[in-house]
């Protein structure tokens, strides 16, 4: 399933790799909240920078590089230096205040005197290590006229085999310049606020609250919609769990969605893949990888605005070894400006 994760974050990537006519450069600051082995997290600041080139209006392609100089809650040193294939997605375009979900697959090169949380003490002999990172998140770019913009971004970021299952919070400011980008072959895509409910249907895990977050959708032109959704996901393990048995989840979930539609509004079903961070301490700290589907119903209201409704099944594979699969529901609500289809 590790590569299950790989595949989707490189195709992500390479989904806004092609035309490419406009491009900024700027430093990045980073603020990274990392749990320790107490159950608490620590706050971690690294600096770098970024070059990234605008495909049509829809995506963006670039390299990013960032130093985290301390990693570290006690006297071993901890660090690491990413370089990043980056990507972001702009549903509704990457003009004026434009939001976004980023994807990130890179090296990192760690140096860890810890492995073991310091129970036998600072391993002075330890070698760097290249490992493979991944993030994914959402953020928000604001154009600045024409020669600058502005990005902030809070992303779940894993190094495998390391302590490093973090969430991270990101500002970049860039110099703009470049020829203008060309027109997307995609429709205009939409965006709004997401809720929902967790329910089980076997497996360890079941929610403990509502799920939160933000709901793209955007059509193509020779049909069929392109789906992605993002979760705050607060959680509870039921079966095999003696401590840290409440955690959350960032889901992370792209979807393919043929559909039907009508004079009231659009009928379809979605099948993808999940991705979840767990960042906080317990048995399945990490990323988590499945997949998901279901049907949906977007109902139109007035000229503009859009409710929907869905439902769908999720698959999880966790990290603890004796609670791998979870199987869950998902009924959720969301609300949003009207998605354009090929037949308007």
């Amino acid at each position: 399933m590790r590569t299950l994760s790989l595949i989707v974050v490189a195709l992500a990537v390479a989904g806004s790799s092609a035309a490419q006519r406009r491009a900024r450069i700027g430093p990045t600051i980073s603020s990274i909240s990392i749990e320790n082995g107490s159950g608490g997290s620590n706050g971690f600041t690294s600096f770098g920078g970024s070059v990234a080139l605008l495909s049509g209006d829809d995506g963006e392609f670039g390299v990013g590089v960032s130093r985290y100089g301390d990693l570290s809650n006690n006297s071993c040193l901890r660090q690491m230096t990413f370089i990043g294939v980056e990507s972001n997605y702009y549903p509704v375009g990457a003009k004026g205040v434009a939001p976004y979900a980023s994807t990130a697959i890179g090296l990192a090169r760690v140096l860890d005197q810890d492995p073991t949380l310091a129970l036998l003490g600072c391993s002075t002999g330890a070698q760097t290590t290249n490992e493979l990172g991944l993030g994914f998140g959402l953020g928000v770019r604001f154009n600045l006229g024409n020669q600058a913009a502005a990005l902030v971004e809070g992303r779940f970021f894993q190094v495998p085999n390391s302590a490093i299952k973090a969430l991270e919070g990101r500002a970049n400011v860039s110099f703009a310049f470049g020829s203008p980008s060309k027109k997307t072959q995609l429709l205009n895509g939409t965006l709004g606020p997401a809720l929902g409910i967790l329910a089980p249907l076997s497996g360890p895990l079941e929610g403990r609250g509502p799920t939160v977050g933000v709901r793209f959708r955007r059509d193509q032109k020779k049909g069929g919609s392109l789906g992605l959704q993002i979760d705050y996901a607060p959680l509870r393990v039921r079966t095999g769990c003696s401590s840290d048995c409440s955690p959350y989840a960032i889901l992370f979930a792209p979807g393919y969605e043929p559909s039907l539609y009508s004079a009231w509004g659009r009928f379809y079903a979605e099948l993808g893949v999940l991705l979840a961070g767990f960042p906080a301490i317990g048995a399945d700290r990490g990323l988590a990888e499945g997949a998901q589907g279901g049907l949906g119903a977007d109902i139109f209201s007035g000229p503009t605005l859009m409710a929907n409704v869905n439902a769908r099944v999720l698959w999880l594979q966790g990290n603890d070894p004796n609670n791998r699969n979870a199987f869950l529901v998902q009924l959720g609500v969301s609300l949003s400006p009207q998605l354009e289809h090929a037949s308007h």
